[in-house]
């Protein structure tokens, strides 16, 4: 019975951000600036605040003493203290003008009141030109109506504040960028730490995949969630190993204890067969002995897919030279091809070793040359052939029948697994089971390959460094 092949998926080059780890270092960054710039932008803000602040006081000042003026002396001290202020407004950068109820100038270092500038107005930016300047400069300008109908204008030149605002935004553009690496670099330091951790729990599930049950999880007692996860993975193993366990030893159990009546009925049998059958009685009782037979060698298909599936075995891998292995089955399995109008062609690389049980490995290997014999001789010739690349060994048997449908293939890997519904052909279902649990015992897999025609079944080992 041929078996469903190990499915390989090739590897895609993916770009970084579609992978998880790459999507969960990009929404830290993005969640990082998200945070970060409200708290740039309120900075900026208030630094902006304040340094408006620290520009208008003075202004402010100034207006309080015109003002006192006014209300001391009245318009005529508040013209002279104007007057005053214009003749050294150059050097402190201030604009000042006075103008009565219709407009006309009554001192100051403008020639007239800007047509944009209500009065009373609070703190606005204006295009001011002062005597003697060659051009219009940037002032934030207060504005007042007097109670006699005058109108007062101060301000203050922008230059200085504007060098402040622009090296404020400066620094907090900087800041925005210095927290782009920086976020970066904490993303993938925590997504280096979580791959970590996801990669011990995935290392157990490979091992335990490969039917290395008594792996477990390290745990470190601080009852995280990943502790916790550690925990629960570790005590799902243990259950799943104590049922696999006790499924083997039934299996084991039931195995060995079928077997030995088994095979003293078949020695009875086949003793009574040729002592005293002869005719119709020996042609059943011929009957009875191979089915006795097909039995025992079930039985023995299962102890040995069940020692396998437990890892049992191990501790007899040696060298093996597959180039001899295959000879010697080779000369085994050609006198059978042979009765039945075929020929076992060998095409093997000379120098091919892996690292197995050499019997469990000719088990395997005999199962595919009977499958081969009873589905495929009679497409042709059958071909052993035996290659090592890139670590990796390629045994594979091939021949040139009706093969499997690719959507059939899984049925035929089952224990017991029979394309034959009804059952009519000879075979347990069991050959291509054992075949994929020595490949799997010895680190490899079977595959199942389309000969175009007929099937091709390869068993992919790990070669001996």
């Amino acid at each position: 019975m041929h078996a469903a092949p190990h499915e390989v998926i090739p590897k895609q080059r993916r770009l970084p951000w579609r992978s998880t780890s790459g999507r969960f270092a990009l929404l830290h960054v993005l969640l990082s600036l998200a945070c970060t710039l409200p708290i740039l932008l309120y900075l900026y803000h208030e630094i902006d605040g304040i340094l408006l602040a620290d520009f208008t006081r003075p202004l402010e000042y100034r207006q309080s003493n015109l003002e006192k003026h006014y209300r001391n002396g009245g318009i005529a001290e508040l013209r002279n203290s104007v007057a005053s202020r214009a003749e050294r407004a150059h050097r402190d950068q201030t604009a000042i003008l006075l103008v009565d109820a219709a407009g006309r100038k009554l001192a100051g270092n403008l020639d007239a009141w800007p047509q944009a500038l209500a009065a009373p107005s609070d703190w606005t930016p204006a295009a001011l030109r002062r005597d003697g300047a060659n051009r219009a400069e940037e002032f934030l300008v207060r504005t007042a109506q007097l109670p006699t109908g005058q109108k007062l204008l101060l301000g203050g030149l922008l230059d200085n504040r504007a060098d402040m605002h622009s090296a404020l935004l400066l620094a907090l553009v900087a800041a925005f960028a210095l927290a782009i690496p920086i976020g970066a670099l904490g993303s993938f330091a925590m997504v280096r730490e979580m791959n970590r951790m996801v990669a011990a729990i995935a290392d157990i599930g490979q091992h335990v995949g490969a039917g290395d049950l008594a792996r477990r999880a390290m745990t470190d007692g601080s009852g995280d969630p990943v502790d916790r996860l550690k925990a629960t993975l570790n005590d799902m193993l243990d259950r799943i190993e104590a049922l696999v366990e006790e499924h083997r030893l039934l299996t084991d159990t039931l195995a060995h204890d079928l077997r030995s009546p088994l095979a003293r009925i078949h020695m009875q049998v086949a003793g009574g067969l040729h002592q005293y059958c002869s005719g119709d009685h020996a042609a059943r009782f011929a009957v009875v002995e191979n089915e006795l037979d097909g039995v025992l060698h079930i039985l023995e298909n299962a102890l040995e897919i069940s020692r396998a599936e437990a890892g049992i075995g191990r501790g007899n891998f040696e060298r093996v030279d597959i180039a001899a292995m295959l000879r010697d089955l080779r000369e085994i399995f050609q006198p059978l091809a042979a009765s039945g109008g075929a020929e076992i062609a060998l095409q093997c690389q000379s120098g091919i070793l892996v690292r197995g049980d050499r019997i469990l490995l000719a088990r395997a290997v005999s199962n595919l040359i009977d499958n081969a014999l009873k589905y495929g001789a009679g497409g042709g010739d059958i071909v052993l052939e035996a290659s090592c690349r890139d670590g990796e060994v390629r045994i594979a048997v091939a021949d040139r029948a009706g093969g499997i449908p690719e959507h059939r293939r899984k049925d035929a890997l089952r224990k017991f697994g029979r394309l034959d519904a009804a059952r009519s052909t000879p075979g347990s279902g069991l050959g291509l089971t054992l075949a994929a649990a020595v490949a799997s015992l010895h680190g490899g897999h079977l595959e199942l390959e389309d000969n175009k025609p007929g099937l091709r079944a390869v068993l992919m080992l790990p070669a001996q460094v």
